[in-house]
């Protein structure tokens, strides 16, 4: 008959393994085989290098942290992920003293992944949260409570899983040709600024801009180029207009933007910048160096009353305004 054994498990680094086990083995003979039965099979140090090597195959990283806050068990994703080398842990380490070793010129990051899984063992509730490393991984953190203490925590690199999401937002938020918000984006921030515009009182400008004779650079050029006029115009609008300002392709050939906090005299300045920019603008094509220039309308409101749509109709009213009187030029309605 086989003696059975109670095993605990801590671990430990060896040249072979990144993750091993120890055993602390008592003889429990009688124990365990009035519970488990004359011919219960004993676990043997083969079934534990099993589950060792069989976690270190996982792509997740996984933790152990006793009711002591001790470290008794991770895999090879987790020394990777909590920035742990082979002279770091031995067995059944004090997550303090780990903490103190990876801590910067002696300085604790209380928002470091060590200092999360501490607290978490404290308050014995679940955590989730994300954490992006150095380098742009970013990490999914599931904690969860041990009952009697401690915590166990899954850590699973969702780097790919967060770039196709934000690639879905663009396309839902973004048009593919200039790179700029679309229209239902623009006017989502539009509200948004429109709300902020009545909370605080201050002046919105609002400016509506459109390339001149666009299509008769589509039928002497081709679509191709035209599209190529309309990146540029694009480019120089990210060029010109502050971090703060949103701008959008209002459709075809036209762009809208909102310029919060801008009064009459800075959107105008901001405006003949933009004109001038382009103006000075080159596009390339087969056929020659093409130029264009840019017709821009320009309003202005403040206070509690403002509604963007109606801006916006007035800065399309000076649009065509500036159309009438020759184009390449910026025209601000007055009109309150």
């Amino acid at each position: 008959m086989y003696s059975k054994f109670k095993s605990c498990v801590a671990p430990i680094y060896s040249s072979t393994r990144t993750c091993n086990v120890v055993n602390g083995s008592t003889d429990t003979t009688t124990e365990l085989d009035l519970q488990l039965g004359q011919n219960s099979d004993s676990i043997t140090q083969h079934n534990w290098d099993l589950i060792v090597e069989s976690l270190d195959r996982l792509s997740e990283g996984i933790t152990i942290i006793d009711s002591n806050d001790q470290l008794i068990l991770y895999n090879t994703q987790a020394a990777t992920y909590l920035g742990l080398s082979d002279g770091d842990v031995g067995i059944g380490v004090a997550l303090n003293d780990l903490i103190q070793r990876t801590a910067e010129n002696g300085v604790v990051d209380p928002s470091s992944l060590l200092m999360q899984q501490l607290d978490a063992s404290r308050e014995a509730k679940p955590q989730f949260f994300e954490r992006e490393l150095d380098g742009g991984r970013i990490l999914s953190v599931r904690a969860n409570p041990i009952p009697g203490g401690g915590v166990i925590t899954l850590y699973t690199d969702i780097t790919e899983r967060k770039a196709f999401e934000k690639r879905l937002i663009e396309m839902a938020t973004r048009d593919e040709l200039t790179g700029l918000i679309n229209r239902r984006e623009f006017f989502t921030l539009a509200n948004h600024e429109e709300e902020r515009a009545k909370r605080d009182g201050h002046m919105v400008s609002v400016m509506m801009i459109d390339a001149d004779y666009f299509k008769k650079i589509n039928d002497t050029y081709g679509h191709a180029i035209g599209d190529d006029v309309l990146r540029d115009l694009a480019d120089n609008c990210r060029k010109i207009f502050r971090k703060t300002d949103v701008v959008g392709r209002y459709g075809g050939e036209e762009f809208s933007v909102i310029l919060p906090g801008a009064k009459e005299d800075m959107a105008k300045m901001i405006a003949e910048r933009l004109r001038k920019s382009v103006s000075e603008s080159v596009v390339k094509s087969e056929k020659g160096d093409v130029k264009y220039t840019v017709s821009i309308g320009i309003a202005c409101a403040e206070g509690r009353d403002i509604r963007i749509e109606e801006i916006l109709d007035r800065a399309d009213r000076a649009l065509y305004t500036a159309k009438a009187q020759g184009r390449n030029r910026a025209i601000f309605d007055s009109a309150a």
